[in-house]
């Protein structure tokens, strides 16, 4: 299977979507590969496949379809995996935190249950996937994916959602107390915020944000488990390795034997049968 991550081009697009992730695979052969829970929301936009997602387990099946199909994945707490029986012409949209308030008001609840979110987000004209599915190079594909996204662009984003994200950037190991005291906000209302605003809670963002940090060090060389522990603020190692395996399934020293990073923004484990 092609994986290939192309990043925008333009600068106001940059601020709300991370890059474009393209699958092409032309075989039914049976692969299957692994993520991990992120802070990022993606949104598959699949042609010809049959989706079954199975919220409760993380586990998603891709088969032989005939229709076009687009839903959004994140917000995991545990490890994803994607079970491909099929070609596979997909294309994934990584936005930054919060940044899907920039294109719709609609209630996260209701667009993590849909199988026709970009319809509904973007065109319900089916002729805009068909046009954008058969652009062959993954870099005019991308380029009329931004046109498309400045196109809907609306920047609603709570400036409160942003002063808390730059917060966050600046030390990411702050506390929900902390955070919503240098907000003026009460924690009911920090809670909320987050839940309208990004789609999960203030504490499994932080949570989250901390296993991707710890992910992100593990994947450089010759860094061991106790810098990577110290330099994150886990100072106990039994609680280190607890907290890691929650999200990954696996110790930090088994992971970073079976992960790899592709081009330096995804990283999984992938599996070829």
């Amino acid at each position: 299977m092609n994986s290939v991550i192309i990043k925008p081009k333009n600068e106001i697009l940059k601020n709300y979507v991370q890059y474009f992730l393209f699958f092409e695979k032309t075989n039914h052969d049976f692969i299957t590969y692994t993520t991990f829970p992120n802070s990022n929301l993606c949104l598959a936009i699949y042609t010809e496949n049959k989706i079954s997602y199975d919220n409760q387990n993380n586990l998603c099946k891709v088969n032989v379809g005939s229709a076009f199909t687009s839903r959004f994945y994140g917000f995991h707490k545990k490890p994803f995996q994607v079970n491909i029986d099929a070609s596979l012409s997909q294309i994934c949209i990584i936005f930054q935190p919060s940044a899907l308030r920039a294109f719709t008001k609609e209630s996260y609840d209701e667009l993590m249950f849909s199988d026709s979110v970009f319809d509904e987000i973007f065109s319900s004209d089916k002729n805009v996937l068909e046009k954008i599915f058969e652009i062959t190079d993954f870099s005019k594909r991308a380029e009329e994916l931004e046109f498309l996204l400045l196109k809907k662009l609306n920047n609603n984003v709570s400036d409160k959602m942003k002063e808390a994200l730059m917060l966050i950037n600046q030390n990411n190991m702050i506390s929900i107390d902390e955070l919503s005291k240098s907000l003026k906000i009460s924690e009911a209302t920090l809670f909320r915020l987050f839940k309208n605003n990004l789609g999960q809670n203030p504490k499994s963002y932080l949570k989250t944000l901390r296993f991707r940090n710890v992910l992100s060090d593990l994947s450089r060389p010759n860094n061991s488990l106790t810098t990577v522990a110290y330099q994150n603020q886990f100072y106990d190692q039994a609680h280190f390795i607890k907290d890691f395996k929650i999200f990954s399934g696996f110790s930090p020293k088994k992971l970073a034997e079976k992960i790899s990073v592709n081009q330096k923004d995804l990283t999984w484990i992938y599996n070829k049968d």
